[in-house]
């Protein structure tokens, strides 16, 4: 086992054991509404790795107003992300911008004429013909969110990205080889109910760069997000999970080469348990 694999053992075992079986006294879909003013650390086992998260939130221009600031740290096996966020929500509308920088400890670059393919880049990655690179990176986001009645919840998430990565470098987060700048949209619509917690079905669009064109691809796939129960308030677990049915909506075919590499089929996931400390609430 390796030191980084050890590390992040030991620390998802110290989060359990600060965890605690407790019957549920909130409800299970709490995590889809508007968050409450204050200050709050988040605790995250993201599969495969942890995350520390310090978040403090304001009311601006009324009560349907709010000003979120946000610090992470994210270690997973394959990379270390950190970055500040400020977002600012008007009714339906959340308008965010991000900053921060990413280390890839398994770093796959690809050379003009080198190919794609998950295989391949399975077997790169098994070999160890991977590098060490850190990059900065920029975000900004416009996110719609409108409530249909209480049990469904329209939510379209819009961000740009751009990173100061080599071209061709394969993106863990989103499963796909591309350039510096991507374009994505998650459109998702909630069914949720306070007693099990939310389910969406879920399309995202990746347009991206690769070899001096721009694509668009579509994935398909669901959200479930519930409160599982195992402290008292204030917990949350996530599973996403997305799939490619075929090429993209240009010329390039990704039927092979989309998704996390590990994997035979095309698909990439997010398995996370959150905990929620309070630290501070507005009298």
């Amino acid at each position: 086992m390796s030191r980084r694999t050890r590390t992040l053992a030991v620390s998802a075992l110290l989060a359990l054991l600060w965890t605690h079986a407790a019957r549920a006294e909130e409800s299970r879909d709490f995590m889809i509404a508007a968050q409450p003013d204050g200050t709050d650390a988040f605790v995250d086992l993201v599969f495969p790795g942890v995350q520390a998260v310090l978040e403090h939130r304001v009311p601006i221009y009324m009560f349907a107003n709010q000003l979120t600031l946000r610090g992470n740290a994210l270690y997973t096996i394959p990379f270390y992300e950190s970055q500040a966020d400020v977002e600012l929500r008007i009714l339906a509308l959340t308008l965010g911008a991000s900053a921060g920088f990413r280390s890839d400890f398994r770093s796959l670059t690809f050379g003009p004429e080198e190919r794609l393919d998950r295989e391949y880049r399975r077997h790169r990655d098994l070999d160890g013909r991977t590098d060490e690179e850190t990059w900065g990176f920029g975000e900004a986001r416009a996110t719609v969110s409108l409530p249909i009645n209480d049990f469904v919840l329209f939510n379209a998430i819009n961000s740009m990205r751009w990173s100061d990565t080599p071209d061709r470098t394969f993106d863990w987060r989103n499963g796909i080889v591309h350039d510096g700048m991507l374009y994505k949209s998650d459109l998702m619509l909630f069914l949720k109910h306070k007693d099990l917690g939310g389910f969406a079905p879920m399309m995202q669009v990746l347009n991206f760069g690769l070899n001096d064109e721009r694509f668009t691809q579509i994935n398909y796939g669901f959200i479930l997000v519930t409160r599982p129960g195992w402290r008292l308030r204030g917990d949350i677990f996530f599973l996403q999970l997305l799939f490619n049915p075929g090429s993209t909506l240009g010329s390039y075919d990704n039927e092979y080469s989309y998704g996390a590499h590990l994997f035979i089929a095309p698909i990439t996931f997010t398995i996370a348990y959150r905990m929620i400390l309070p630290l501070w609430r507005p009298e």
